[in-house]
């Protein structure tokens, strides 16, 4: 009898959780450093109300307070950025679409070439020192074409670009005088951009040279510039009367 009574009372023992050591918990704390992080009243809870209560417990004090203040200054630096880059994207947007009309409410296939490539055009719409378009010739001589468009040799294309690459942008270069003519020397950032008008069409690129080093650089989005050579195709196609590109 005395036996069968006292197996619920070691059950109930046993069941007892052991005491938590100031070193579990720092432990625990240590494998688990996210949960001060996630919980801002738990934090506060370990922020005593005043400086009196010995010197570690003002270290913590002013380390936890040090440490929310640089993440409070590290989110204000995030939403500065996001603003300024949203800024920024809404400007190259208007700024393309403005260009994009332009080339479309060309009147003939002349005011179309001089709107791409003079300094009132494309260059002063988009901010950049200088806008070229350029097409590769059978005749393997390059330079200036008729109507202002600059002439490539055969394979000219990928040799600027690379092979098959539809986009480049590049920062801190020197320009080309075969890009960029007279302007060369002032063009210290470029956006390249293959174009292609037909089938069976020898290819071309527009080129665009910014005056700042970075103006243009690898890391940013392309879908603009991608959107506006397109727009240059198109135009061309229809003033020559060009099948459209596969």
């Amino acid at each position: 009898m005395s036996q069968h009574n006292d197996r619920p009372e070691a059950q109930r023992i046993d069941d007892v959780p052991p005491a938590i050591s100031a070193a579990d918990v720092t432990a625990y704390l240590r494998r688990h450093p996210e949960l001060l992080a996630n919980d801002p009243d738990l934090i506060a809870s370990l922020v005593p109300p005043s400086q009196s209560t010995g010197r570690n417990v003002l270290d913590m004090q002013h380390f936890m307070i040090g440490r929310l203040q640089g993440q409070v200054r590290m989110l204000r630096d995030i939403q500065s950025d996001l603003i300024e880059a949203s800024s920024l994207n809404s400007f190259a947007r208007e700024q393309v679409h403005a260009a994009a009309l332009r080339l479309l409410d060309a009147e003939s296939f002349e005011h179309l070439i001089e709107y791409a490539t003079g300094p009132e055009g494309l260059a002063r719409v988009l901010g950049v020192r200088a806008a070229t378009l350029c097409v590769e010739t059978a005749n393997g001589v390059a330079g200036i074409g008729i109507r202002g468009v600059r002439v490539l040799e055969p394979g000219g294309v990928d040799r600027i670009m690379g092979i098959g690459e539809r986009c480049r942008l590049a920062a801190h270069v020197r320009g080309s005088r075969g890009l960029y003519g007279p302007l060369a020397e002032e063009v210290n950032s470029e956006a390249l951009v293959r174009l292609d008008f037909a089938p069976g069409a020898p290819p071309g690129l527009m080129a665009l040279g910014g005056f700042e080093p970075e103006q243009f650089h690898p890391d940013q989005a392309v879908d603009l510039l991608e959107f506006l050579a397109r727009i240059v195709e198109r135009c061309v196609r229809r003033w020559l009367d060009l099948p459209p590109a596969r």
